[in-house]
């Protein structure tokens, strides 16, 4: 025992040496001193740790950041010891009896032979197990296991799920092999790099003192002011975003009233009191949080916060460090690190089975609810060369680089100097068919683009429920009645809050609360709860509705979290959520691209477009004249129009455009899929004295809900029921009826129009001028198609111009359309 406490105390003082001297060790050097150490360590404890309950290394008294490598050698280190005490009991004692969630390091133990777990210090029900990360590492297992064999030890890095976050993220882990068995522990590596921000921040309020603050907070009189949210929207405080980054960075805090005193992308922040966003919507109150510092002196917090580069409200985990009165912190959003880490992923199955990755990465059918996924393209050509939830798309080009918010050229070129960039642009997010504004991450490794994205809409509403389950876990049942309240709803989106048989909770109606409403969804509300329970507790949903905005059906989407017995959920209005993208990525170009206005000709094309996607404008506030449009270049330079056919006066909505930062506005415009004058509802934002706006016309949502809800339909009823339903022709005729065909026979199945009025029926006036094999093809890789073709309006029993828009389904079309006199206003 005597010679156990000697050399620990050895062990103890050698390590926390090194602690100190790591400042001025090169990396490399410190790791080989420390395992070193290590080895020392293992050959000389052969007694045992009788009351050694958990397996956990502490993540601060004994190293300081930059060592955690050597601390999760100690952690296997402590695990070698308790099985040379303990036998194969001690993989009993390293596994705890449920789930654990902690900050702390954590061991597992692999078999040698099979490669099954037979103890995690994190998961229960690991035991027997060969966990996926295997076959996702940055080398082949066969060469991992040569290299453990040949060295006793080797570091490897791949994908694997962080206790803490339930994300997926990369982690790099020491391997050790001992007696048939492989002990191991690891570090995540978004978080390490966060640490390494903040010991960065701290040395250098060792050398400089305050004026660390200066440097760290950028020039308050710089010109650049990118983002500024009006007082009472998403953030709840307006703030001015002066460095847009994508890079980590670090802020400092007063440790008494947590006011800010240095910020690297906010200085408007610099004197604020009480770190908002921390005490308002952190995973728990901030005198908890308060308390874990001053026992542990760090610890790690999640909260809501602006991410500078997408100029929205994201989940943010952040390591706060106490020093000398000072709160030091730095974070990574988890949404940013989700996609960071499905890349590299990607890039670690490339790394070990060559271009068999591409077939691993691809399904062999589309994955539909899918959310997180990643693409491999060829970067001479851009073609796809893998996708990992449309296959369809392989071989196909990817050219919405060509569209990003940056010149190709650019992005290659960022690609070539850094190890990875971030572009926005517009492309289809295959949820909801539609065109949507995607955050993605590019990675470049030989001559191949690794790459995978999120939907900002998806991201905005995800953000909503994170930040309604943290005011839940911060203030109890409580938080339902800030719900109710309307205190945490955004623009267009709101929370609500439901069980498997009742709304619990609602951001604009409270009136709900009470039994679930009878809506089609894609997924029943029994469904619903199960996937989550089931599952990783997480579920998207679709269904369509009654928009209070148009009066018109219109399709949401919905996504859903399960806490603590409850479904956090939010929705967006698709159709609304399809314009503020078009917005966001104008405003995007514009902030990359403003040296000669050169966002101007990258917005406007040369010649008309004629294009059923929704598509920007800029308008000039002062001079109201448009600078740039996406789809006829004429309209540069010309009077702006777009208000003056307005459901309110044009005074109003320019008073609350300036008071507000953004406003919806309705009014009658041109579609240019048809040259006719639909109404049209419009997203508006200001920025820099210009007007950044896009649009959809209602008709055309009306119809896209009308034939997505006979999906939906179809699905929950089952075809009989579905068909016989919608063969009852109404009393009183309407010109946006339903028609079912089926295309191998080309018979229609069902509509709710009498066939005697309509003579043709839609499906034969579509094949009539449409090549049919080549409208099929589009419909069986698309979501949907628009067709134009003539054809009696069952209310006017005239033959007029109609456009319609049709789905493929279980090898039916299913279809709803309006005609030219709908068009009217």
């Amino acid at each position: 025992m005597y010679k156990f406490l000697y050399i620990s105390q050895i062990v103890y003082n050698i390590l926390n040496d090194l602690k100190y001297k790591s400042i001025g060790l090169g990396r490399r050097s410190y790791v080989f001193a420390t395992m070193a150490v290590l080895a020392l360590a293992v050959f000389a404890f052969p007694y045992s740790l009788a009351d050694h309950e958990t397996v956990q290394s502490d993540s601060r008294i004994l190293f300081d950041m930059n060592s955690v490598e050597s601390r999760v050698q100690v952690a296997v280190v402590e695990a070698l010891m308790l099985y040379a005490s303990h036998g194969t009991e001690a993989f009993d004692i390293i596994t705890p009896e449920e789930n654990a969630y902690t900050d702390a390091l954590y061991v597992f133990v692999l078999d040698a032979d099979t490669l099954e777990s037979v103890a995690s210090g994190a998961y229960a029900d690991f035991a027997g197990v060969i966990p996926d990360s295997i076959a996702h590492t940055d080398k082949p297992v066969d060469d991992i296991l040569a290299e453990i064999s040949l060295n006793g030890a080797a570091w490897v890095e791949y994908m694997a799920t962080n206790p803490d976050t339930r994300t997926i993220e990369l982690k790099s882990s020491w391997l050790y092999l001992h007696d048939e068995y492989i002990f191991g522990a690891g570090h995540y590596l978004p978080e390490s790099r966060v640490l390494d921000v903040v010991e960065d921040a701290v040395l250098l309020y060792e050398a400089e003192d305050v004026k660390a603050f200066d440097i760290i907070t950028p020039d308050l009189d710089m010109p650049v002011r990118v983002f500024t949210e009006p007082e009472g929207s998403e953030t709840g405080f307006g703030v001015d975003i002066a460095v847009s980054t994508s890079e980590l960075y670090p802020f400092v805090l007063n440790a008494t009233d947590w006011s800010t005193v240095a910020h690297a992308t906010i200085p408007s922040r610099v004197g604020a009191c009480c770190s908002y966003a921390i005490q308002n919507t952190g995973d728990r109150p901030i005198e908890v949080i308060t308390e874990d510092l001053h026992r542990d002196g760090g610890t790690w917090v999640e909260y809501l916060f602006i991410n500078p580069d997408t100029e929205t409200e994201q989940l943010k985990r952040t390591w706060l460090y106490l020093y000398d009165g000072y709160i030091f912190g730095s974070g990574y959003y988890i949404q940013d690190s989700r996609v960071q880490s499905t890349v590299e992923e990607a890039i670690h199955l490339y790394t070990s089975n060559g271009m068999d990755a591409f077939d691993m990465i691809t399904p062999d059918a589309t994955v539909q609810l899918a959310t997180d996924y990643a693409f491999v393209l060829d970067g001479a050509t851009l073609n796809i060369v893998a996708h990992g939830a449309l296959p369809y798309k392989v071989d196909t080009t990817h050219d919405v680089l060509m569209h990003a918010d940056r010149p190709l050229e650019r992005i290659l070129a960022d690609l070539e100097d850094e190890d990875g960039t971030w572009v926005a642009y517009m492309d289809e997010n295959p949820y909801t068919s539609t065109d949507q504004l995607f955050r993605t991450y590019l990675s470049l490794l030989d001559d191949y683009i690794f790459g995978s994205s999120y939907s900002m809409p998806d991201s905005r509403v995800q953000s909503l429920v994170d930040e309604s389950i943290y005011t839940y876990r911060s203030h109890g049942i409580e938080a339902f009645e800030q719900i109710d309240s309307g205190e945490l709803n955004r623009l267009g989106i709101y929370p609500f809050v439901r069980n498997l048989t009742h709304i619990q909770a609602h951001g604009t109606n409270p009136g709900l609360i009470g039994p679930l409403p009878e809506v089609q969804t894609a997924r029943t509300y029994e469904e619903t709860w199960n996937e989550a329970v089931e599952g990783d507790g997480t579920v998207w949903s679709q269904y369509a509705f009654i928009s209070p905005y148009t009066g018109t059906d219109q399709i949401k989407r919905a996504y859903l979290q399960l806490h603590d017995g409850h479904l956090f959920a939010s929705t967006y209005n698709v159709a609304d959520a399809d314009a503020r993208s078009a917005v966001d990525h104008a405003i995007f170009v514009y902030k990359h691209n403003k040296e000669n206005d050169a966002w101007i000709d990258i917005i406007t094309p040369e010649e008309p477009i004629i294009t059923d996607k929704l598509y920007p404008f800029v308008i000039n506030l002062t001079s109201w004249t448009r600078l740039a449009d996406g789809v006829l270049p004429e309209r540069v330079g010309v009077r702006e129009t777009i208000l003056d056919t307005a459901t309110r006066p044009m005074d109003d909505i320019i008073e609350e455009l300036k008071t507000n930062g953004s406003v919806w506005a309705t009014y009658t415009f041109d579609n240019p899929a048809i040259r006719a004058d639909q109404i049209k509802r419009s997203y508006l934002e200001l920025r820099d004295g210009l007007i950044f706006g896009s649009g959809y016309y209602v008709l055309d949502t009306q119809v896209q809900s009308i034939a997505y809800n006979q999906v939906l339909e179809y699905n929950h009823s089952g075809r009989d029921a579905t068909l016989t339903e919608i063969n009852v022709i109404p009393d009183e005729a309407v010109s946006t009826y339903i028609f079912v065909a089926n295309p191998d026979t080309d018979m229609v199945e069902a509509q709710n129009a009498d066939p005697e009025i309509l003579g043709m029926s839609d499906w034969a006036s579509i094949i009539a001028i449409t090549d049919k094999a080549t409208l099929l093809k589009e419909l069986e890789t698309e979501a949907g198609a628009w067709v134009g073709y003539k054809i009696t309006n069952p209310t006017t029993g005239q033959i007029e111009d109609k456009r319609a828009w049709i789905i493929m389904h279980d090898g039916l079309i299913f279809g709803s359309g309006y005609y030219a006199s709908d068009s009217t206003p």
